[in-house]
């Protein structure tokens, strides 16, 4: 027959299995919450009733990931893709939006420019148009005044009137007189001035002065252009801003892909004209 064991060392006994019970149900819930996650609807009961332990899990544990914390981040990825998208467009427009404001207004200051040549350009091809029609009346003047005294048959006033031609007017003159058949008068046919050693010097400077000026304003109506694309692509991107802007505020899927879908084919067309554009990087 077995003595019974005293009550004192009973009472420990069981206190030491309720103790380990609760260390073991302690460590079993915290090994379950970090493999389902804390979100995941875990809750762990432990009881102890004689050394018994009994773990409860509810119904709610079992529930699928959609309606847990996989679901819903899930569902927030797929609300943010369309945020993303559309700040990385609106970061991008902002951007080149600005650098075609910036080429805009450079190829402004150009164009200005350019006019501006031009109109100088003309204004100094005026003035040495002036110098050349006065030496051409010169010209016309002199040769007349010899034409007169020869057909008059005065060789005085002739000759003197030979030493008083202009040195750009000789060689053409003397071309003439050596180039053709003479007539009842003695004279030959034409004038000097239909000969090609006719060449007047503030003429030509004349003519060089009128060409940079048309250059020159060719080359500003090549600047408004290009200008004029620059505020095309800067309209483009503020049309990307509205678009990529508003398609958060959309709750319908669809419609908030279908506004990233006009911003990024904006957005592209966009970039293909600054692309094709010449870029003024001068400070």
């Amino acid at each position: 027959m077995v003595a019974p064991r005293p009550s004192g060392i009973k009472s420990a006994v069981d206190r030491r299995v309720r103790w380990d019970a609760k260390v073991r149900c302690g460590s079993q819930a915290r090994s379950r919450a970090r493999s389902r996650g804390v979100f995941g609807g875990l809750s762990v009961a432990c009881s102890t009733r004689s050394s018994a332990v009994t773990t409860v899990e509810p119904a709610s544990a079992a529930s699928s990931d959609d309606t847990g914390f996989v679901g819903t981040a899930r569902g927030l990825w797929r609300d943010e893709r369309v945020e993303i998208v559309a700040t990385i467009l609106l970061s991008i427009s902002v951007v080149l939006s600005a650098w075609a404001a910036y080429q805009a207004t450079k190829w402004s200051g150009q164009q200005a420019n350019n006019y501006a040549s031009s109109g100088a350009l003309r204004a100094q091809a005026s003035t040495h148009n002036t110098i050349a029609s006065r030496q051409l009346q010169i010209d016309v003047a002199t040769f007349l005044a010899w034409s007169q005294a020869t057909a008059q048959k005065d060789q005085a006033l002739a000759d003197f009137v030979r030493t008083r031609f202009r040195a750009e007017f000789v060689p053409a003159f003397e071309a003439w007189r050596n180039g053709g058949s003479l007539d009842a008068q003695g004279l030959p046919a034409g004038t000097p001035f239909d000969q090609p050693q006719y060449v007047l010097a503030e003429q030509t400077v004349t003519n060089g002065l009128l060409a940079q000026a048309d250059a020159a304003m060719v080359e500003a109506q090549r600047d408004n252009n290009i200008g004029d694309r620059f505020i095309l692509t800067a309209v483009l991107f503020a049309s990307v801003l509205f678009f990529a802007g508003t398609a958060a505020k959309f709750r319908p899927p669809w419609i908030r892909w279908s506004m990233i879908a006009v911003a990024v084919v904006v957005f592209t067309i966009g970039v293909g004209v600054v692309l094709s554009l010449p870029q003024d990087l001068s400070l």
